[in-house]
């Protein structure tokens, strides 16, 4: 195999040959276009020869750069979080559309809970769910993506979230109330996960990495589904900025904590994480302060 690569033109000669043959190019475009690459390699070459000192952070290409104000040895300044609260008028558009009669044909159950939030929505009440809803609620009408993914993250583990509505009469027909607040909002990802959750997990930091202005959140619906994911949380997460020069903002959820379901379902390993983290160092964006308000980036946990 490698006797034959040996033989066949290299990519250059051959595509250069294909244009003579086409006209589209004359050798002395070809001749002139190699100069050219060849000189800005050669100059590379000799400004790399007066490089002293060198940092690998230099090599990397972040959407994080300019989000942190930093001082004179590029170290983020931690201040204070900035108010996250959100106008009456905002809560209470999202508070109605959440607790609004959908337009699709829904579970009498489903009626019954809508009737509740919208009874505690007029009492200026909120339980956990629909804190939860004015939080993702609010980012999405400022204009910042939300995503949630996990093992029954549309219905909720406790079957309390229920942010995709099925119609009962025609299959996989769904309404999501959050995606109908207004014309202007950003987009709202909720998507069941498979029981694959080192690769969700994965997935979704790398998500969080390369999109600062949003809200990313991976639920792990007992502490089993966290243990299967620790990998991750051993080597990307938890030293994710000193190890690998990376920010990220992405929120965990564990809803479920000790609740007598079974030796694993109640057997997440938080000291792993803790333990794995190198500093104590702790950026806020704006979207995580909303959230961790509301309770739900802690949970029950």
């Amino acid at each position: 195999m490698y006797k034959r690569i040996r033989e066949l033109p290299n990519v250059l000669n051959k595509y250069s040959a294909q244009l003579l043959a086409e006209g589209a190019v004359s050798q002395a475009d070809i001749d002139e276009e190699i100069a050219s690459f060849d000189k800005i390699m050669n100059d590379a070459y000799k400004k790399s020869t007066a490089i002293t000192k060198m940092k690998l952070t230099d090599w990397l290409d972040s959407p994080w750069d300019h989000f942190f104000e930093c001082d004179a040895n590029k170290v983020p300044i931690l201040r204070e979080t900035p108010p996250t609260g959100a106008s009456d008028s905002v809560l209470k558009i999202i508070a109605e559309t959440f607790s609004a009669d959908p337009p699709i044909k829904v579970h009498p159950g489903i009626k019954r809970i809508l009737k509740g939030r919208k009874k505690m929505a007029e009492a200026r009440e909120a339980d956990w769910a629909l804190g939860e809803a004015l939080a993702f609620g609010s980012l999405l009408m400022e204009g910042y993506h939300v995503r949630l993914s996990g093992q029954d993250v549309e219905r909720g583990t406790f079957s309390h979230r229920h942010h995709v509505l099925h119609d009962q009469d025609i299959d996989g027909k769904v309404y999501n109330p959050l995606q109908n607040l207004s014309s202007s909002q950003q987009k709202y990802s909720v998507s069941n996960s498979s029981l694959s959750e080192f690769g969700v997990l994965g997935f979704e930091l790398g998500f969080s990495q390369h999109n600062p202005n949003s809200l990313v959140c991976w639920e792990a619906q007992f502490g089993d589904f966290f243990n299967t994911a620790q990998p991750i949380i051993d080597q990307f997460i938890s030293s994710g900025q000193d190890k690998w020069y990376r920010q990220s903002n992405l929120v965990m959820l564990l809803p479920h904590g000790m609740e007598g379901m079974g030796p694993e379902h109640s057997s997440a390993r938080w000291s792993v994480s803790y333990r794995c983290a190198t500093t104590t160092r702790t950026l806020n964006t704006r979207a995580s302060a909303r959230i961790s308000s509301c309770g739900t980036a802690t949970g029950r946990s």
